[in-house]
């Protein structure tokens, strides 16, 4: 067996943070400018985005960088951070696909209600204050170092604080409240898409509203993607970890590594799902400013009124 080293793990992790942090920074600055995804789910997926640069970032600089650069510095204040700040980052992911999940639900569940309530700039601005407000308050018990996660640069590993604190902080605020998210964002992309056999996406003889239903499904394809891969980095961090504890390179791999490259992966989904995304990260998409986001917005609405309709001429 390979000997731990602690320079090759910081070095593998510094090549799979970098490369998130180019894909997610790409990803951000193209959902900003694109005017496919409407107001609601474009802020979703930009809050991912934001979630996904700030845990990569936080491993390139707090974790690897230190390390390579003064190990010493982890057991400063300042370094104590890193754990608080992939809390912070980890909770506004989740929540962000909690709601992500909803959001897809809806449309494609209740178009009528959805571009009623969803379209609404003031609903995502509270839904965005919301996430991020749930994120911080998890985050600020970690300021007590009882409570605190903490880096092991020996094992290149995260362990929560001994004690009540840390117990409850792990099994509480931490593991239990995050099954219960993914098993929430589980359960509504299952009813979803049982909803969508059912239905089985009749076609539509308005070419504006076949296409608005194309690109409903394309993002609830991409928002099941994401979710699925953050379900597998939970199994990964809680549950298969366990099977070889005694083999630090196992340790590492099925942890931190699965952790990092789970939001790594969150902003290639994003890319392969949507072309406009491609184009805009080569630098290849023009958009007219003034008149297409207001479009995106009226067509919305229009196909969403057209929707419930349809289907009842299919019935009759």
């Amino acid at each position: 067996m390979v000997e731990f080293n602690t320079y090759i793990a910081a070095y593998i992790i510094l090549s799979i943070g970098l490369s998130g942090l180019a894909i997610n920074i790409a990803v951000a600055r193209a959902v900003r400018k694109s005017t496919l995804f409407g107001y609601a789910f474009g802020a979703l997926c930009f809050s991912q985005a934001v979630a996904d640069i700030g845990i990569c970032g936080t491993f390139v600089t707090f974790v690897a960088g230190i390390t390579v650069m003064e190990p010493s510095w982890h057991t400063t204040y300042f370094g104590r951070r890193s754990g608080q700040l992939l809390i912070f980052f980890w909770e506004g992911s989740i929540w962000t696909h909690l709601f992500a999940a909803v959001n897809r639900s809806a449309a494609i569940n209740l178009p009528i209600q959805y571009s009623q309530t969803f379209d609404k700039p003031k609903t995502t601005r509270f839904l965005m204050a919301f996430i991020w407000f749930v994120a911080t308050m998890q985050a600020v018990p970690y300021f007590i170092p009882s409570c605190s996660m903490t880096f092991d640069p020996v094992s290149f590993t995260y362990a929560y604080g001994e004690g009540l604190c840390g117990e409850i902080t792990e099994d509480y605020a931490d593991k239990i409240t995050s099954i219960i998210v993914v098993a929430t964002i589980a359960t509504l992309d299952i009813t979803t898409f049982l909803r969508l056999l059912q239905r089985k996406m009749n076609k539509s003889s308005n070419t504006n509203e076949h296409s608005h239903k194309r690109r409903e499904l394309r993002f609830f394809f991409q928002a099941c993607a994401q979710s699925s891969v953050l379900m597998g980095g939970l199994i990964f961090f809680f549950y298969i970890v366990y099977l070889n504890l005694e083999s630090p390179w196992y340790v590492f791999g099925t942890t931190t590594v699965v952790w990092l490259s789970v939001h790594v992966l969150d902003g290639i989904i994003v890319i392969i799902f949507n072309r406009e995304v491609r184009n805009i990260i080569r630098g290849k998409h023009k958009v007219i400013i003034g008149s297409s986001q207001s479009n995106n917005h009226s067509s919305l609405a229009m196909n969403a009124s057209q929707v419930a309709p349809h289907e009842d001429k299919h019935h009759e």
